[in-house]
């Protein structure tokens, strides 16, 4: 699995096409919340707080209370079972940027982000073939994704 990573929005087109155009296997694009300098993780564990009484860090529990942080390494491991993948990485913004009505990616012609994470798979026309968003993502669901 190679690993390309969008720094900025404006570089959003172009590193997707770019990468469609070199790919010789399957693309997958996940737009998550970008990661707090302070602790390299994703804002969104930070202020979604599990409602349950269970440890939501538990793999099993990710389809109830997912976040970034634990649907991460699923989301690796899924994408890695594909032979020559490519895994885009797209940063939201931090939680004010993301949570804009304007933000780029919510407004994105193809991704119309409502949520994060949400994992998309692009076809070589630019065009979103499938997605799953936030909840969506479990070991299962990724399993019969990346089929």
């Amino acid at each position: 699995m190679k690993v390309q990573r969008v720094a900025d929005p404006s570089e959003f087109e172009a590193t997707l096409a770019s990468t469609l155009s070199a790919a010789a296997g399957r693309v997958f694009v996940v737009v998550f919340g970008t990661e707090e300098a302070a602790t390299g993780e994703s804002w969104c564990v930070i202020f979604v707080p599990c409602i349950h009484t269970h440890a939501c860090l538990t793999e099993d529990a990710i389809g109830r209370c997912p976040d970034c942080v634990t649907s991460d390494p699923l989301i690796r491991k899924a994408v890695l079972t594909v032979k020559d993948s490519v895994l885009v990485e797209v940063p939201a913004g931090d939680r004010p940027t993301y949570r804009d009505p304007k933000n780029f990616y919510r407004n994105h012609e193809q991704l119309k982000v409502t949520a994060v994470p949400t994992l998309y798979e692009f076809g070589k026309d630019g065009k979103v073939i499938k997605k799953l968003v936030e909840s969506e993502i479990t070991s299962a669901s990724l399993a019969a994704f990346v089929q």
